[in-house]
């Protein structure tokens, strides 16, 4: 099965914000990757909730949120007037990790996981059958163009796995230089989302139809 694309949009050309969603619609792009960054659980600030209400009323591309944020649950009815779309948040921010997910699905939204290169599946393994979708975070998270980190990638098997051992359709998805030379490797590891970024697709010498036509060529 061909892997889902979600272009991160805080590499987009926000001066030409409606040309890139429609070469995204043109390219039927499955997600909408948002990086939501608080400046404190990260040492940076990204996209809020009007710049997501403003792609969203543009496009029907459905929004992949990664919420890099202290108490996530201060956000979930912020971000879920946007039903249906995906919600990530890193469960060791929030003290009750499984009533954010309840309250996230509550809110009309699919609730998802982030794992940082630091910990292990199996401090998360519990919360694996609640969720929608889990993205395995292969640079640390709050900055575009890092490097891989490589032992993160083997977490893409180990969910694979799981996932088939336990009959479980939570999606896999990988964060993290996710770049013409990483991508490969990832697929045939277990990713079933790619967050493509400035590694990719958002070249600064190609135009976004010639990154786009090189990555459903390559996958």
């Amino acid at each position: 099965m061909k892997p889902k694309v979600s272009p991160s949009m805080m590499c987009a050309n926000f001066l030409d914000l409606k040309s890139e969603l429609d070469v995204f619609e043109k390219y039927k792009i499955d997600y909408l990757h948002m990086d939501v960054m608080d400046g404190n659980y990260v040492p940076n600030f990204t996209l809020g909730i009007d710049f997501c209400k403003s792609v969203a009323s543009y496009s029907k591309i459905p929004l992949d949120y990664h919420l890099m944020v202290e108490n996530p649950d201060r956000f979930v009815e912020i971000f879920c007037q946007l039903k249906g779309s995906l919600f990530t948040f890193h469960p060791e921010t929030s003290r009750h990790p499984v009533r954010t997910i309840d309250s996230i699905r509550a809110n009309g939204c699919r609730p998802s996981i982030a794992i940082n290169p630091a910990y292990p599946i199996e401090q998360f393994r519990h919360l694996l059958p609640l969720v929608d979708m889990v993205c395995v975070m292969t640079v640390n998270p709050g900055y575009a163009g890092q490097k891989l980190i490589p032992f993160a990638v083997n977490k893409l098997t180990e969910l694979q796995e799981f996932k088939k051992k336990n009959n479980l359709s939570f999606e896999i998805e990988v964060d993290g230089n996710v770049s013409w030379e990483n991508i490969p490797t990832m697929v045939k590891a277990g990713a079933e989302v790619l967050v493509v970024g400035t590694s990719s697709i958002f070249s600064k010498t190609e135009s976004r139809e010639q990154t786009l036509s090189r990555l459903y060529q390559l996958i």
